[in-house]
């Protein structure tokens, strides 16, 4: 099976549709997220992904999305008056 080649940033939009270890490399650059997580996140259900001929796709709005649902917001500090 070839492996797919990655495209010019400038030949996709927010809803191309990626494979997962594409979308991975354009939405973490730094390599910190695989495949593979964006797999376990799609289990946990914070990410939406397409299977068409046993491939997983997702797009980088997706992606954007899923980044907002598992943002961590600071605790709101408990008055010690």
């Amino acid at each position: 099976m070839p492996k797919a080649t990655v495209p010019d940033r400038s030949e996709i939009n927010d809803d191309t549709p990626l494979t997962l270890n594409i979308a991975a490399k354009f939405a973490f650059p730094d390599g910190s997220m695989s495949a593979a997580g964006l797999r376990r996140e799609a289990a946990r259900d914070r990410l939406r992904i397409e299977r068409i001929n046993g491939r997983d796709y997702t797009t980088l709005r997706d992606i954007k999305a899923m980044r907002e649902t598992c943002r961590v917001h600071p605790k709101a500090h408990a008055s010690i008056s």
